[in-house]
Formats: C-alpha cells, sequence, structure tokens
C-alpha cells in the first residue's frame, strides 16, 4: 500500500544539540503582585493627597486675600496721612535751607576774617613794604617820563609846523 508520505522525498535527520533547561521554580503569585500593588498604592497617594489641594488652595487664598486688605488700608492710612507729611517735609526744608545759609555766611565770614589777618601780616613785612617803596618810585618815574614825552610831542610838532611854513 502507497500513502502520501511514501511519496515525498525523505529529509536528512538533523539532530539538535542538548539543552538542559534550568529549574524551573515555582512562582509565588501574591509575591509576584507585590511590586504592581505598590505602585497602584503610589498613585493611590497622590491622588488622596491631591484631593486636599483645592481645599489648601482655598486656605492659601485666604491668607493672601486678608494680607492683601490688610495691606491695602494701612496704604490709604498713609495716603490720608500724606499730606501732612509733605507739610512737615516743607517745613524741615525751609529750616534746614535757612541754617545751610546761616552757616555758609558765617564760614564766609570766617574766611574774609582770616583773609584780611594774613593781608594784613603781608603787608607788615619788610620786603613787601620795600617792594611798595619800589612800586610808588617806579610810578613818579613814569609819570615824570611821560610828562617829558608829552613836552617833547609838542615841541616836536611846533617844530614841525615851523619846518612845513617855511617849505612851504
Amino acid at each position: 500500500m502507497s500513502t502520501l508520505t511514501d511519496k515525498l522525498p525523505k529529509l536528512h535527520a538533523v539532530k539538535l544539540p542538548d539543552v538542559k533547561l534550568p529549574d524551573v521554580k515555582v512562582i509565588d503569585l501574591d509575591e509576584a503582585k507585590k511590586p504592581l500593588f505598590a505602585a497602584v498604592g503610589v498613585v493611590d497617594l497622590y491622588v488622596e493627597q491631591f484631593k486636599d489641594i483645592p481645599a489648601e488652595a482655598r486656605k492659601a487664598q485666604g491668607k493672601v486675600q486678608a494680607k492683601v486688605e490688610a495691606t491695602r488700608a494701612a496704604r490709604t492710612a498713609q495716603f490720608k496721612t500724606l499730606p501732612t507729611q509733605v507739610k512737615d517735609l516743607r517745613a524741615g526744608a525751609k529750616t534746614r535751607v535757612a541754617k545751610a545759609q546761616t552757616d555758609a555766611t558765617a564760614l564766609y565770614g570766617k574766611l574774609a576774617a582770616r583773609g584780611e589777618k594774613l593781608v594784613t601780616q603781608i603787608r607788615r613785612q619788610p620786603a613787601t613794604e620795600a617792594a611798595i617803596a619800589e612800586g610808588k618810585a617806579a610810578v613818579k618815574k613814569a609819570e615824570a617820563a611821560a610828562t617829558s614825552a608829552k613836552k617833547a610831542t609838542k615841541s616836536t610838532e611846533k617844530a614841525v609846523e615851523g619846518a612845513a611854513s617855511k617849505i612851504g
């Protein structure tokens, strides 16, 4: 009897290597589930904490709003006292300006007295007195020279006129 398999070509026999499989331990399913349950527990913890966020945000908003109101009330009080503060500043500025003027006048007087004292000391020195005397003598000589020059100019003018009248 012939079968279909008899008509198929024969394949060479392939020998597979002997592979030893590791010993498979029995897995405890309860222990295998623990990491997954821990991850779910973390997510649940975060969800629980996120549920508290709106209430905490409302508390924080209330605190901020109270602080803003307190600050606004304080600023309003400050603005009400501002005209008085400006008047006080103006009066203080006027007082400081008047004091500065008084101080400047006093300093000016002290500096003038100091300068006068120094000039007096310099004038009384023998070298200064000699220089003044020489200056006065130089002035007298200059005045005499000017007078001589005027006289010479007049006589030269008369001589030129006389010469011009003879020539012409």
